[in-house]
């Protein structure tokens, strides 16, 4: 632990949460010349690697220099309410974002890029088995512990739909927030991330060691290419949900949507059918 921890570079951290676009905006951000961030996304210091202490946290922002007016990390288990504390008690006074989307959507999502990799079964057996696929698109629980912790001003949320809409118009609100030139022209603009593609063979790629060159093809050029055709031709890389299941599932997050509406003062009425 440094002498005070709260001296710190940090002016920002987005939150999560996972499967909501943070890899499309984490490559964005990285390309402006006013934002730092460390070397590959996520350091997963709060949610997974206390252990190394705050000095270690710290050291990976050591290369912030004078022109960086915003300096943060995009990590999408912060936003989860047992870490939440933690985070605050360093950085209660830095702006926190949250992206989210359909709650649905980012379920399937989730299901399907780690369903290999974790041994499940159909969607059905994988949430319930496994808590953590329905907590993490909960938000209206993870941003009520948000608002515990820092002042409302300092929390923004972004939204999914927005980035699908209009990518240019979702980054320059990101930036703004972030208080740096919100006319920046990035490359992502009409790329896709970390959109599941190749699926069925992530878990392999996993266990013979290959995934940071999975990565690599997913990053590239031909990964976009890719994404875009299976999105033209079905609209997802996989096969749809099962309709009764969905149903299901609307009516488990319609309570949640309606207090994330209320939250936020946002129409998430489309999230509920």
């Amino acid at each position: 632990m440094t002498d005070d921890p709260r001296r710190h570079p940090l002016t920002f951290l987005v939150l999560g949460c996972q499967r909501c676009g943070t890899t499309w905006l984490d490559a964005a951000l990285r390309e402006h010349p006013q934002i730092y961030l460390p070397s590959q996304k996520q350091t997963y210091f709060f949610d997974r690697h206390q252990d190394r202490g705050i000095d270690w946290y710290l050291s990976q922002f050591d290369g912030v220099e004078e022109g960086h007016a915003a300096v943060g990390e995009v990590a999408t288990g912060y936003c989860l309410p047992e870490v939440v504390a933690d985070v605050a008690d360093v950085f209660g006074d830095v702006d926190v974002l949250l992206i989210v989307r359909n709650p649905i959507d980012r379920v399937y999502s989730n299901y399907q890029v780690r369903r290999q990799e974790q041994g499940w079964g159909s969607f059905e057996e994988a949430i319930k088995s496994d808590p953590d696929l329905l907590a993490r698109s909960s938000y209206a629980d993870q941003l009520e512990v948000i608002l515990a912790h820092w002042p409302s001003d300092r929390v923004h949320v972004l939204f999914q739909d927005d980035l699908e809409q209009d990518d240019r118009a979702f980054l320059a609100q990101a930036l703004r927030i972030l208080g740096v030139d919100e006319s920046f022209e990035s490359s992502q603009f009409g790329q896709v991330r970390n959109s599941a593609m190749f699926p069925r063979i992530r878990g392999t790629a996993q266990s013979l060691g290959l995934r940071s060159i999975l990565g690599m093809l997913s990053r590239s050029p031909l990964g976009n290419a890719v994404r875009r055709m299976r999105k033209k031709r079905s609209g997802r890389g996989y096969h749809s949900m099962n309709p009764r299941t969905r149903e299901e599932l609307v009516a488990y997050f319609r309570p949640l949507n309606e207090r994330l509406a209320a939250q936020t003062g946002r129409d998430l009425s489309h999230w509920n059918r």
